[in-house]
Order: structure tokens, then C-alpha cells, then sequence
């Protein structure tokens, strides 16, 4: 799928907690900036508050967007290289094979790399109940695209990854530098329904 077009086009803040992390805003006034576009049916994402704080909802249903941020500084992952991601999947795909085009869907991900028009040079931080964690591939619709999976955790629980993104863009794209951040809930080649969380996504020195 050509991702491309979704994950510009949306919005969130940043919050800087300290000098050491750099944390997604999925507040109230951080949702405020949400602009959603995109080509075909979108996934809904919705922000939702328990005890620890805000966390993400997403739904796809034959669906594909993204909700995303731009990021200015270019030297951020030299500063902050580790990306913590917790999400939890209510809801996976059934038998689909996410190494062709007609199943190339993801529950959960988190994109960084570089974001344009032509030549992008994207990585996918990806979700699936199918493939081995550590599982590498070029994506069968996007050149430039990676997936690679975190977690293949089928517990239905929340759970944390911690990923050296910096390392991995210098490994999968030859750059040290990811100019957005988007997390991706979909399936509009598979034609499931998925539902997915987001919450305590962040860079961080260590």
C-alpha cells in the first residue's frame, strides 16, 4: 500500500517532558491539531483517558490512514535514538500473509524515516500475530519502504518495545534522522476489522 499519501496530512503535538524524552500528545488540547485526510475509507482513531493517562484507539475497517507528526529537528535521534512504543491489540487479522500485497495490513505500527513525495525512505515498526519478532522485509507495494516486526505478542494485553530506531534507519536506509513519526492502523487489502491502542509513545536517550 502507498502509505505515503496518509501520514503528512495529520497532526499532533510533541510534548518535550526533559532534556532526555520527547513524548507523543494524546491529550485533549494535543488532539486539537488532528487533521485527518486521505484517500478511501479511513481508520477511526479516537483518544480515550484511564488512570495512567491518554492513550489512542483505533479502528479499521477496510480502511487505511494515519495519524502523524512532523518532526523539525534533524538531530533528534542523535540526542534521543530509542523509541518506546506500548500498544495492546484487541482485535487482529485472521489468516492473511503479510509478506504479499493482498495482505499487507498491519494491526499496530509506528513509522519513522524520511518522509516525501518521491523517494521516501520509510520504516515500519510493526505488529503481527504471524511473523517472528526481528522479521525484516522490503514492503511489496512501497520500494522504500521497510517493515520490520516488534511484536508478535498475542496476549490481548497492553506491552512495551523499545526499538533503537537510529540504528535501524542507519541499517534498513543508510540515514540517522526521521523527519515524522505516524502510527498506522490497517486493513484495506485484507477487508478485516482491527482494533488497535496506542499510548506512551516517546524518544529517549537511553
Amino acid at each position: 500500500m502507498k502509505i505515503l499519501i496518509y501520514f503528512l496530512t495529520i497532526f499532533l503535538f510533541i510534548t518535550p517532558v526533559s532534556a532526555k524524552e520527547l513524548r507523543i500528545d494524546f491529550s485533549d488540547e494535543g488532539m486539537k491539531l488532528l487533521k485527518k485526510k486521505g484517500l478511501g475509507k479511513k481508520t477511526v482513531y479516537t483518544n480515550v483517558k484511564d488512570d495512567k493517562g491518554y492513550y489512542i484507539k483505533a479502528v479499521a475497517d477496510s480502511s487505511a490512514t494515519g495519524l502523524g507528526i512532523e518532526i523539525e529537528d534533524k538531530d533528534l535521534l542523535k540526542k534521543m535514538p530509542f523509541l518506546n512504543i506500548t500498544f495492546k491489540i484487541e482485535q487482529d487479522f485472521t489468516d492473511i500473509d503479510q509478506t504479499t500485497k493482498d495482505g499487507h495490513d498491519w494491526a499496530a505500527r509506528v513509522m519513522v524515516g524520511h518522509g516525501k513525495k518521491f523517494g521516501a525512505k520509510l520504516l515500519s515498526l510493526s505488529h503481527s500475530s504471524f511473523l517472528d519478532e526481528g522479521y525484516l522485509q522490503q514492503s511489496p507495494w512501497t520500494k522504500g519502504s521497510r517493515d520490520y516486526v516488534i511484536s508478535n505478542e498475542k496476549s490481548g494485553e497492553w506491552h512495551t518495545r523499545k526499538i533503537n530506531v537510529k540504528e535501524l534507519l542507519e541499517k534498513t536506509h543508510n540515514i540517522s534522522f526521521t523527519n515524522f513519526l505516524a502510527i498506522f492502523t490497517d486493513s484495506n487489502n485484507s477487508k478485516q476489522k482491527i482494533i488497535a491502542y496506542y499510548r506512551d509513545i516517546y524518544f529517549s536517550d537511553n
